[in-house]
């Protein structure tokens, strides 16, 4: 199946792409054009550019190696290779035949996020009434992720941070901190894999963000 994907994006390298007519261009276009045969150098294309750009597309996810990474050395090789003007337009094309194959791509598979539960932060104190949030455990393609979202929460004051904690039988594990924005708007995205079982949510104001357990007083919880 990759091998004919393979054939197909060889195709459209070899055939899709052709000399433009200097007539149909622009003054601009014409003079780009005409001074790059001043810039060129002739030489023969680097061995394993087109392959490299084509298993950009088509490879597996290779271990430590991030798509990032992997187009970055495809950039690294055409820099090498050629004059600065003709590099910027070579990569200009890599990214356009990147794009064009990509979305010839099927998109067999498809992730999926869903809410499996969620929990409502609420306000101790009357005086703090118009702080609340809510918390939403999402599986993200088998991954659980805890997100918390708050609202009407005070400005902080020099390192003060509010806190997140997981609890469990009144033992309680830091998932992270936060500052809100100048609405009192925060939210905190938390990878519930690296913490043992909870049942319930507290968050608290603290003096800094360096806290292994509550030393200041708690906003809201569940």
């Amino acid at each position: 199946m990759n091998s004919d994907k393979k054939e197909k994006s060889e195709h459209i390298w070899l055939s899709d792409y052709s000399i433009p007519n200097p007539n149909d261009m622009s003054a601009d276009e014409k003079e780009v054009w005409e001074s790059m045969h001043f810039d060129f150098e002739v030489v023969d294309n680097p061995p394993g550019l087109k392959e490299d750009v084509l298993n950009f597309v088509f490879s597996e996810e290779a271990v430590n190696v991030t798509p990032f990474e992997k187009l970055k050395s495809v950039f690294q090789t055409v820099r090498s290779q050629f004059t600065p003007l003709t590099a910027n337009l070579s990569i200009a094309m890599l990214v356009c035949i990147i794009i064009l194959v990509t979305q010839l791509i099927p998109n067999e598979t498809k992730g999926f996020s869903e809410i499996a539960a969620s929990m409502t932060l609420n306000s101790l104190e009357g005086d703090l009434s118009e702080i609340n949030g809510q918390a939403f455990m999402i599986n993200n393609n088998g991954q659980q992720e805890l997100v918390i979202s708050v609202t009407g929460f005070p400005q902080t004051e020099g390192k003060e941070v509010y806190q997140v904690w997981l609890i469990e039988n009144d033992q309680r594990q830091s998932a992270g901190v936060f500052k809100p924005d100048p609405k009192g708007n925060g939210i905190l995205t938390v990878n519930t894999s690296k913490f043992s079982k909870f049942d319930n949510i507290g968050i608290t104001l603290e003096p800094d963000a360096d806290g292994k357990q509550p030393r200041g007083k708690k906003i809201v919880g569940t």
